[in-house]
């Protein structure tokens, strides 16, 4: 009856430890599903501030390179002024030919003269 009541309290205490070590492992685990999941929320506060500034700044630039606003800071701060536009024609010139091209000599020249096609 001993040894049966030892037998029964040393499973009893393996049990014990087992449970025991089980359960301060799913606790590690939980813990650092936590952290992991405080980093992530940190994460995704930081891209939507970042996208929030970026939309900002792209609003920003295209305030800036706005044509009028442009135009008009040209104007006020260094006092510029729009030139009047005039229209200036060029006359067209056309070039003459001076030089006659030669004919070529040789048996594939009079080949392409045969079909009415020039070699230059």
């Amino acid at each position: 009856m001993r040894s049966r009541k030892r037998a029964s309290s040393k499973a009893f205490f393996a049990a014990a430890a087992l449970s025991f070590a089980v359960i301060a492992g799913l606790g590690y685990f939980r813990f650092n599903a936590a952290q992991l999941e405080f980093r992530l929320s940190n994460m995704e506060r930081s891209i939507q501030r970042y996208t929030a500034e970026e939309t900002e700044l792209r609003q920003v630039l295209s305030g800036l390179t706005s044509p009028i606003r442009i135009h008009s800071y040209c104007r006020e701060q260094l006092g510029m002024v729009a030139a009047r536009q005039e229209i200036v024609h060029i006359p067209r010139l056309i070039a003459a030919r001076t030089a006659v091209p030669e004919p070529q000599q040789g048996w594939r020249s009079s080949m392409f003269a045969f079909f009415g096609l020039n070699m230059n």
